[in-house]
């Protein structure tokens, strides 16, 4: 373990989309490489508005506390399809199965890695969420989680600190003795920090780093936790 965290660490709070579904990469951009490859073309900014048009749909959906993967990805396949006007059931189909499918194996990846942590320190989950937070993770059977934060469900967003330091009560331990993962500098490092958190953030190597006036741990694979905290 670096000096800077060699005896003081006791617990890790983790993003979830991004960082425990995949290794710094934006729902929105695995989305729009999937369209990509399935050989539909969309501008940028017509997606972006049809994204984020399903996100809020979806939070406000009465079921979403239920929703597992599958039924949580199809079903936002379906709200960006009707927003793009878009009426193709094998897009739609080969959309949902390649994310689900992507996802998976990112779960498969992590899960041995979260229940070896979890014989070290506490582990929670801090996400802005639709609501189904608890579900997802129970879906991915991933964990064991002592804390687990869904923006929709707390009533507070990344990058509000207030939600790291709720998370940090949750965990029963100070800030400085925890350490935040996540895929997002300003939703994820920035508030982490603010909140008296250590920050680790997932992202490719050639994503250059912003400036900082502490230590920001890097990594591009969650799996390599393991090294930084050895």
């Amino acid at each position: 373990m670096l000096d800077t965290l060699r005896g003081t660490l006791t617990g890790i709070l983790l993003d979830y989309g991004g960082t425990l579904d995949g290794d710094g990469r934006h729902w929105f951009d695995h989305f729009r490489e999937l369209y990509r490859v399935a050989g539909c073309r969309i501008d940028e900014s017509t997606f972006k508005e049809a994204f984020y048009a399903a996100d809020a749909a979806l939070e406000v959906d009465p079921d979403i506390a239920t929703f597992g993967l599958a039924r949580m990805v199809k079903t936002h396949v379906d709200l960006q399809l009707r927003a793009l006007g878009i009426t193709n059931p094998t897009l739609a189909s080969t959309l949902a199965t390649r994310f689900i499918d992507d996802t998976a194996a990112a779960w498969d990846r992590n899960r041995p890695l979260l229940r070896r942590l979890a014989t070290h320190y506490r582990l929670g989950v801090v996400s802005n969420s639709y609501g189904n937070m608890p579900a997802l993770l129970d879906d991915g059977a991933l964990g064991p989680f002592t804390a687990v934060l869904d923006s929709a469900i707390e009533g507070l967003r990344k990058p509000d600190p207030a939600l790291y330091v709720r998370a940090a009560e949750r965990l029963d331990m100070a800030p400085a003795h925890i350490l935040h993962v996540g895929d997002s500098w300003p939703r994820d490092v920035v508030p982490a920090q603010t909140a008296g958190m250590h920050a680790a953030w997932l992202s490719a190597e050639t994503t250059p780093m912003p400036t900082s006036p502490r230590t920001v741990y890097r990594l591009r694979s969650l799996v390599e936790l393991e090294t930084l905290l050895a």
